[in-house]
């Protein structure tokens, strides 16, 4: 058998004698996939908590605004007044839910039981439409009390009611019997402003009110056409494409196995130089540079394992990769990448401990910035920029652009590349440690 591939059998087989040791590299990383994927819907919207809603006000009257400032007081809205053109913008972006549009001469009959309901126009994000009902009930609500603030206003409602009389005598259409069943009617409602005055000061007054506003419609609701454009960058826009809660969870488990791959032979190296293997094996009829290249195999092969066995496992799952010819080159590229790492982590002290504390503590900053543990896209813009510095970032979104971001054998260059240049300038710098140190 060729030295340099005895060296690597004889390195794994000793790696995954360690049954903790094996289980870091296997099992943790499918407890992370498993976990993080149940947990994850990609078809749910993130979201704040609260209904970010644009309202446009053509009405433009203390009513409108009366209405407006209504809503804002629900703790499960956040509200803007914007202008038509923006709002719909807005929405079409996903800044917002939805937008409510207050037509003119929304004033003149809100609230006013025995005129016809004002015209409130309603678009919603459509993918968003969950929120629709609880919009319509936060309306209606908003209505209501406008209502009651009409009534409570007695000067203001008697000046409506002697317009409203004024314009029923006026108008030549109503007959003398209904001319005189609305005067009628008017009048009783002239006496229940009187009774509500008198009652001003009752504790009984909220349910007073609220029985006011039962029997008459509240709005009348037109549903208005708001179709999304989403930016295919964004992280909603990259959300539609996922096929699979497995898609983005995988991934960041496979490199999870392949960190503990890392530390696992960096920790073998350092163990070995420092017991004066290393120095045995020298002696031995193998040159330096097949030493070396046994250690960065064995690495090499357990890494693409590793990746192929979460593969496996996730295409049980239901995971649909898009392309397994350019995730085989984003296993290839991950591993050569993490065998330079494992390289320059190999010699960042003399002992065992130091190697394996050194180690993991690289591998979380890694971990942390570069998507394994929150996905880049789900980061603040300022932590995003930093994460170009991790190879967790680049390894990541080489496997994801296989799996499900539809990457293109062009667009897999840049990620390829950049794992590329990582593992060789740590194959460079370790392989040169090491062999000063070895002189």
């Amino acid at each position: 058998m060729n030295p340099v591939l005895s060296m690597a059998v004889k390195d794994i087989r000793v790696l995954f004698r360690d049954k903790l040791g094996a289980f870091f590299i296997i099992g943790f990383p499918i407890c992370m996939g498993l976990f993080f994927g149940l947990i994850m819907n990609p078809s749910s919207s993130s979201g704040s908590g609260k209904i970010a809603i644009a309202v446009v006000d053509q009405d433009n009257t203390d009513t409108s605004r009366k209405f407006i400032e209504s809503l804002q007081e629900n703790d499960s809205v956040e509200l803007t007044v914007e202008n038509l053109k923006s709002a719909k913008n807005s929405v079409r972006r996903g800044k917002r839910v939805a937008l409510l549009v207050l037509e003119e001469g929304f004033g003149e009959t809100a609230g006013v039981f025995w005129e016809p309901p004002p015209t409130i126009q309603l678009g919603v994000d459509p993918s968003r439409t969950a929120e629709s009902g609880m919009l319509q009930g936060l309306i209606m609500e908003a209505i209501g009390q406008l209502s009651s603030q009409r009534f409570q206003d007695s000067d203001k409602m008697r000046d409506y009611l002697k317009r409203s009389r004024q314009s029923i005598t006026k108008d030549e259409e109503i007959s003398a019997a209904d001319r005189l069943l609305m005067n009628s009617f008017f009048s009783s409602v002239e006496g229940m402003i009187g009774s509500i005055e008198s009652l001003q000061n009752d504790s009984e007054e909220p349910a007073a009110r609220s029985g006011m506003s039962d029997g008459f419609q509240f709005a009348n609701i037109k549903t208005i056409d708001v179709s999304r454009k989403i930016d295919p960058r964004s992280a909603t826009g990259q959300l539609l494409k996922l096929r699979s809660r497995w898609d983005i969870s995988f991934p960041q488990a496979m490199m999870w196995g392949v960190m503990s791959c890392v530390a696992g032979f960096a920790i073998s190296i350092a163990r070995e130089r420092s017991r004066g293997t290393m120095l045995r094996l020298q002696i031995a009829p193998l040159s330096r540079s097949q030493i070396l290249a046994g250690k960065a195999l064995a690495c090499f092969l357990t890494v693409i394992l590793v990746i192929a066995f979460m593969t496996i496992l996730g295409l049980f799952l239901g995971m649909k990769p898009n392309h397994f010819g350019l995730l085989a080159i984003a296993a290839f590229c991950v591993a050569y990448c993490f065998v330079g790492i494992m390289m320059v982590m190999s010699v960042l002290g003399k002992t065992e401990a130091s190697v394996n504390g050194a180690g993991w503590a690289i591998n979380m900053v890694m971990a942390m910035v570069g998507g394994a543990m929150i996905p880049v896209m789900f980061m603040p813009a300022f932590i995003k920029q930093f994460s170009v510095v991790s190879p967790i970032k680049w390894s990541i979104l080489s496997i994801e652009g296989a799996i499900w971001r539809e990457f293109s054998l062009a667009e897999m260059l840049l990620p390829c590349g950049i794992l590329l240049a990582f593992g060789t300038a740590g194959l460079l710098v370790g392989a040169l440690i090491i062999s000063k140190d070895s002189n």
